[in-house]
């Protein structure tokens, strides 16, 4: 069996119709297996989404029998209150809505949240300015872009820009402090990768504002955060479509990220520990980064494909679990482990539950990487993980992916952020006007 090479956290389907690989490096391969140095501490509050499946029935897939799916309905209704309008549902059934949103503790929460979509805004600000400083409209037209290209990112610029300074204007405003920018580290080095790259950006940012505006006391807020949210959403849309030639949406819904999936993905582009010491004080409980996910350069809807995370302990009667969230529906399928020497001679070996059969379940291989990824300070790399791509997921647009750890059986299976064990990674799997998927 050959080596595979494993790639980082957003992957993209390449535009091409005769695809060799749909996964596009997010990051630099030699710092891929660099765990996060600094993790906010002390995070114990854990307000999270609503969780996908609790609560809700099970769905077997036509196609893979061993696949869990659900549909939580309850992300959707509000309920109208005197004098405040809609408001989600989730936050009245919880008591967590204030009437009077001058309370201390209400206007606490939603200066940290701004300071989330602030951070994210900061970062999208970052990598517009750097791209358009590198790459002009000459070097655009011959990298085979229409003229006008070029022209419209500088838009998008402008509109990150008025996002940053508006936000943090209303933290100001509201008697706060603001995070500052970080150090980033983009690794584009083409005007095609620069595209890519800013397509998953703009995605994470729609899905990011998606989950977010929950958490908002001041219905202002949430009347400004969905305008932003719209805005990102038609970023996305346009790259996507007009400059990747591509889908422009993807399913009937955006994915909503927590503070934690978000944190995992924006980790990719600058070290926490690199950005002013106050910042993740200013940050929710809830913004803590999960370890990475590296996944495949090709994933195929019906074939199996290698994934790597850093070693993580089971408890006995757990197993582990891929989790892909495609607007607000998610699909659990088991995870497969295998040995070094197993995975060599292309045996299914062992199905990723606990080390009672023998395997140690602390270690995970990745040696033959092109990547040189390796877990820092666990060096006894000795299992690979495989996962078959669900059928369902062709033709879905952008799906997010993460390793979650749950029971054996696989309809007790929960999202929660105390279960991720690594991720999200992004995956695109893009479809024409008929709504095909592309040819792989």
């Amino acid at each position: 069996m050959r080596p595979t090479t494993l790639t980082s956290l957003v992957t993209i389907a390449l535009a091409s119709t005769a695809v060799f690989s749909n996964v596009i490096p997010f990051g630099d391969l030699h710092t891929h297996g660099r765990r996060i140095s600094a993790v906010v501490k002390n995070l114990n509050a854990n307000l999270g989404l609503p969780t996908f499946l609790s609560n809700t029935p099970s769905v077997k897939s036509r196609n893979q029998p061993d696949v869990r799916r659900s549909i939580d309905f309850r992300q959707l209704p509000t309920v109208n209150l005197p004098g405040l309008g809609a408001i989600p549902r989730q936050l009245v059934e919880r008591g967590e809505y204030q009437n009077d949103y001058n309370n201390n503790e209400g206007n606490r929460r939603d200066i940290q949240f701004l300071n989330l979509a602030l951070l994210l805004e900061e970062l999208l600000v970052a990598f517009f300015e750097r791209g358009l400083s590198r790459y002009t409209q000459e070097a655009f037209v011959n990298a085979g872009y229409p003229v006008w290209v070029r022209g419209r990112y500088v838009q998008i610029l402008e509109h990150e820009r008025i996002h940053r300074d508006f936000i943090r204007s209303a933290i100001v405003s509201a008697g706060g402090e603001y995070v500052r920018p970080c150090q980033y580290n983009f690794y584009d080095n083409d005007i095609h990768a620069f595209v890519d790259l800013s397509e998953a950006l703009e995605t994470i940012a729609a899905s990011a504002y998606t989950g977010a505006l929950q958490y908002f006391n001041n219905r202002a807020y949430v009347t400004t955060g969905a305008s932003i949210l719209a805005v990102e959403a038609r970023h996305a849309s346009w790259i996507n479509s007009a400059v990747r030639k591509q889908n422009p949406w993807n399913t009937a819904f955006e994915t909503p990220l927590t503070p934690s999936q978000v944190a995992t993905l924006l980790s990719n582009f600058f070290d926490y520990a690199s950005c002013p010491a106050g910042n993740n004080n200013l940050l929710p409980p809830e913004h803590r980064p999960h370890p990475r996910l590296l996944l495949s350069p090709r994933l195929v809807p019906g074939e199996k494909a290698e994934i790597s995370f850093p070693s993580t302990n089971l408890e006995r009667g757990q197993r582990f679990y891929v989790s892909f969230l495609s607007g607000i529906e998610t699909i659990f399928v088991p995870l497969e482990m295998r040995s070094e020497k197993e995975g060599v001679h292309g045996q299914d070996g062992h199905d990723g539950r606990d080390g009672r059969d023998g395997s140690n379940n602390n270690d995970h291989n990745n040696n033959g990487n092109n990547n040189n990824y390796r877990d820092e300070g666990n060096n006894d790399n000795r299992n690979r993980y495989f996962v078959e791509i669900p059928r369902d997921l062709a033709g879905r647009g952008t799906v997010f992916v993460l390793v979650v750890r749950g029971p054996e059986n696989i309809r007790e299976v929960n999202l929660d952020d105390n279960n991720v064990v690594a991720g999200p990674a992004i995956v695109m799997f893009p479809f024409d006007h008929e709504n095909k998927s592309l040819s792989w």
